[in-house]
This record gives C-alpha cells, structure tokens and sequence, in this order.
C-alpha cells in the first residue's frame, strides 16, 4: 500500500518536476510513512511514499528492471503475487520477494495482458523509457484510487487529488456538476468525476495508455450482469462455500498482521471466522455515545445496534472484542476532519465511523479486514426486495430523500438522472422483468455506488497509514457473483440469500441469518447539526447558493424543527461542504 504519483511531459524538466512532486508527496506522507523515493526519467518523473506489507527491505518503489528501461509505481497489493512468479520465473531474474517486482516483470512479460491475470487491489503507472510511453491501471472494483489531470501535453496523477492541488498554478476550482451530484445524489458522487474541476478519476477496470502524446482510455474488465444466469442453486452454494476461506486467506498472505471491523453481521463475521486460522484475532466495534437508546425502527438501513451482535460473534469465533466509544463532545471537530481528508466530500454519515474505527486499529495493526463489496455483488440490499424501488434510479433516489436545490440547478439534477438511467442500458439491462430490473440497479451500484464506498474506505483507513483489504473484491469470487440469478440471490425474500447459505457452517449462526443493517452512525446528533451547519449557512451561504435552496435549508436549522433522516443527512453534507470548501480554498464555479 503507497501513495503514488507522478509528472509526465514532453520536454519536462526533471528537476523542477521532481520538486513538485516532492510537494505532491509530502501531502499523502499519511498514505506511506515508511519510506518516500523518486526517480527521474526523460520526460517522466515517478515517486511512491510506501506503507510495507509484504518484503518490507525489498519492495521499496519505484522499482525498475535491470536494464532501467521500465519503470513502476503501484499502490495497493497483489495477492496471488506467488502463483505469478512461478509463472514468471523463466522470463524475469527476480531479486525480491515484493508484490510490487511481480508485478513490473507481468506488465513487461505479458503487456497488458497482465491485469486479466492478476488478483487483487491495484492502481499503478508505468514508463518505458525506451519508447517514451506510459500505461496506468486499475483493479477490476477500484479499491485502490487513481486520480490525474493534463499537464503541460502530459499528465500529472495522484492517489489523491489534494495532491494534485499542490501543483495547480492557482486556487482549485469547483466541479458544479460534481457538487449537484453531491447534494442530490450522494451515493453516486464524486467518482465519476473528482469535485475540483479539470481532474479525472481511471475509472474502475480501466487502462489509460500514453503513447506519441496521445491518451487512450479504455474497459479492460467489466462486472458484466447478462451472464446472472446460472440458477443452479446446489452447485453455485458449494462452490462459493469452498472458495471464501481461500478469498480471505489470499488477502492476508501478506507479512504484516490484521483485524478487522467487526458490525456483527453476515459479511464481517464471515470474514472474521475465516481469518480467525490466519492470525487474525482482534475484532473492532464502534460505539456513539447512547447508542443502545436509539430508535432503530423507522431507520433507512441502520436497522439494529450493531455491539450486541458483535460481542456475540467475537465470543463465538474467539476474538479478541475492542470496542471504539465516540463522544458526540468531539462531533463538530470530527466533521471538520473528514471534510479535509475526504477530498472527495463525505457522502454519508457513517464515515464518522470509518475514521474512528481506523484510528483505533492503526495504533496495533497496519492492515484490517473490511465487508465492503459483498452487498454490491451480492444483492445485499434491503430495498432490492422493493418492486417499486427497483423500478429506476429515480424511485431509488427518492427512496433517500432529496434537497430542495436552486431552481437554476433543477434541469441538471434531471439530467443525473437520465445519465444514471442511460448507465443501465448502455449495459443492456432493460424493464421486461423483475430480475432485468434487479441487474439494471445492481449495474448502477457497482458502477457508482460501489466506487464511492472504496473511496470512503481507502481514504478514511489511509488517513491513518492503515491498509482496508476487501476480500469480497477477489477476482475468482467476482467472476462467480456475476453468474448468480438475482432470484438464488434473493430467494425466500431475504437478501444475499445464496450467499447465506453458502456461509452455513463457516461462521455464527446467529450473524448468518441477521438482517442487513448498515454500519453504525450517530442518531441523536441532530441539534449539533442544527447548529454547524446554520454557521456553514453564514459563512458559505453564497457559495450554497448555486446548488441549493437557502430558505428551505435554514428552516431545517431552526430548534423547533426536527428534521427527518434524510434531511438531517442533508445538513451533515452542507457542513461537510463548508468545511471542505474552506480548508481546500476553492474559487467558485
């Protein structure tokens, strides 16, 4: 896991490249505290901060062949790294037992052939200096993140983009469509497209080439749901029960240890009960201050306390159970933060618990095991039991509520809408049945959705120098979920369902069969909301404006009102955006 970066240009003047990128760097030190190198090229200068997990004295970046004509940087991890240097061994004199060497000699040996061999989370950049040409990729869900923009006819990119930032001859400037997307579908947002203007996001399972100063971008994988077809109940449970033991412990082949967030529910005590063989003995829980007292019965998706059923399944496995208190006397400072380390704006409530939940378990471990991808990729989701819901991406939107914009912005915020309609049958999934509805909106969410809660992963866990590792991300367990019929994955009106039954035996039983509920947030927090975002309110109000209607958002500020879920997740995104706004001192659209 690193941060990477690089500058590259025709006629580039190294020097002052490299300086640059040393500021570029020095912004995502977090991202990699054990160590920082550049190396420069003609026309082409590379750097890498690395947090080591796996060869820890030989995998230092960026790592270059023998003869110095290729060179890489590569955040992220490859976890069948020792199948493929079998594979590799006949082509490449291999001096390091490192991820990182592996993957140099498959690019080389193989092109770009390479990423359909290869399993596990990755964005990388490689130079051949040779023919002055560039390749950047990323893995198949985009855990890892890539962010870029032109650069004096080339391209300058980051792992994040306040790094990019560093570089811009002045101040940022706001994406306005990016931020609508924000405000009204914060889902969706901020992968697509970054939210300072002029910055682009590889997106998932794509390359981007750079050869003779042209740029080519282009799908070399695709979560392709016309093959969900199998309906072989029988056959498609024995096969997943036999390969999630080996997707968890692939992702912990690695030689540092680590836990894992632990809700309680199917997907993370899975993980837990399968890694338990594997060394990994802590699990993590977060608790908000009142959290036992909270009415979960009208709630969206948190729909019971997580502690209880977490404690249970940390007895059960034998887990060793840290719960993580959060004090609502630190929430105003907490928003504060996730605005300036998420620069793609906090989309949900629920980051609060990310960002505690890594800074505790970066004081024992540098890696945790995360559930994130499995409700994507598995019909997770209690709304895909809702025949109204899955009718279009516009009945699912309502289903969470949307603000009252400025009416100058109401005809964009239509046109998101037919995009997201647009993303479903480009892909070729139609309205003639239940299930082609079902994989229309699970094409959307893996396109979109997904993405976004990656990001939330990596840049919150990242923050603190910890690796998030995604084991429902496996490559051989993707190429499975994608055959699953929607109807074996939601059959007996329970969502995951096949997947429940192919964990029988693996873990708890009591977390099996626990309906789904969303990662814990704060629901009684709304009068501290109320409060910092009628101060956004004050300060940013012209700058709201453009989006938003400014009368009805301060009527949901007044102390005799009480907003609703939606609408106090709507002050929670204005707060966030104010803060955002501010520390990143962007220039208006």
């Amino acid at each position: 896991m690193c941060a990477i970066a690089g500058i590259i240009a025709p006629h580039l003047e190294t020097e002052v490249a490299a300086e640059k990128l040393q500021t570029m760097l020095r912004r995502m030190r977090h991202r990699g505290p054990d160590g920082s190198g550049i190396q420069r090229r003609p026309n082409c200068v590379l750097g890498a901060n690395r947090l080591a997990q796996v060869d820890a004295f030989g995998g230092q970046q960026p790592m270059s062949s023998p003869d110095g004509r290729w060179t890489l940087v590569f955040n992220g991890e490859i976890h069948n790294h020792r199948t493929l240097r079998q594979d590799l061994a006949e082509h490449w004199p291999f001096i390091t037992q490192s991820d990182t060497e592996v993957l140099l000699a498959a690019l080389v040996t193989w092109g770009e052939q390479a990423l359909r061999r290869l399993n596990g989370m990755f964005a990388f950049f490689l130079w051949d200096t040779q023919k002055n040409e560039g390749l950047a990729g990323r893995d198949r869900l985009g855990v890892k993140p890539f962010v870029w923009m032109p650069y004096a006819d080339g391209l300058a990119f980051a792992s994040e983009a306040k790094a990019l930032i560093e570089i811009l001859p002045g101040r940022p400037q706001i994406h306005a469509k990016a931020v609508l997307e924000y405000f009204v579908a914060p889902c969706f947002s901020g992968v697509a497209e970054p939210m300072f203007a002029g910055m682009y996001h590889l997106p998932p399972g794509h390359l981007l080439s750079l050869r003779e100063g042209r740029m080519e971008q282009r799908a070399w994988w695709r979560y392709d749901l016309r093959r969900s077809v199998n309906e072989d109940a029988e056959s498609l449970q024995q096969t997943l029960h036999d390969l999630l033991p080996r997707t968890v412990a692939r992702t912990l082949d690695t030689d540092t240890r680590a836990a894992v967030f632990l809700s309680g529910g199917l997907d993370s005590t899975l993980l837990a009960a399968c890694a338990k063989s594997h060394n990994v003995t802590c699990g993590y829980t977060i608790v908000f201050e009142g959290q036992p007292h909270f009415d979960y019965a009208k709630a969206l998706m948190v729909k019971s306390d997580d502690v209880p059923f977490a404690a249970e399944a940390a007895r059960e496995i034998g887990l060793n159970h840290h719960l993580v208190p959060v004090s609502r006397a630190t929430l105003a400072d907490d928003l504060r933060t996730l605005a300036i380390q998420n620069d793609a704006l906090p989309a949900w409530e629920q980051e609060l618990a990310q960002h505690h939940l890594a800074r505790a378990v970066s004081t024992q471990y540098r890696a945790v095991l995360v559930g994130d991808a499995a409700d994507e990729t598995h019909y997770g989701y209690g709304f895909m039991l809702d025949d109204i819901s899955i009718c279009g991406p516009a009945i699912l939107l309502c289903r969470f509520g949307s603000p009252k914009l400025n009416p100058s912005m109401e005809g964009a915020a239509l046109d998101l809408i037919h995009h997201y309609s647009h993303l479903m049958t480009e892909a070729g999934h139609g309205n003639n049945n239940r299930a082609d509805r079902l994989r229309g909106i699970t094409h959307l969410i893996v396109q979109r959705w997904l993405p976004r809660l990656l990001h939330n992963g990596d840049i919150h866990t990242m923050a603190h120098g910890l690796e998030a590792r995604v084991p429902f991300a496996d490559a051989e367990l993707l190429e499975l979920a994608v055959q699953i019929h929607p109807d074996l994955a939601l059959h007996g009106g329970m969502e995951k369902s096949l997947l429940r039954r192919a964990a029988k035996g693996l873990m708890p039983e009591t977390a099996r069969v626990r309906r789904k509920s969303s990662l814990s947030k704060d629901d009684a927090c709304t009068r501290i909301y109320q409060q910092e975002a009628q101060k956004a309110l004050d300060a940013s109000s012209q700058l709201l404006s453009h989006w938003l209607d400014l009368q009805a958002l301060r009527q949901l500020c007044h102390p005799a009102y009480t907003p609703t879920e939606m609408e106090r997740a709507l002050l929670f995104r204005v707060i966030c955006f104010h803060h955002w706004a501010t520390a990143y001192h962007v220039r208006e659209p």
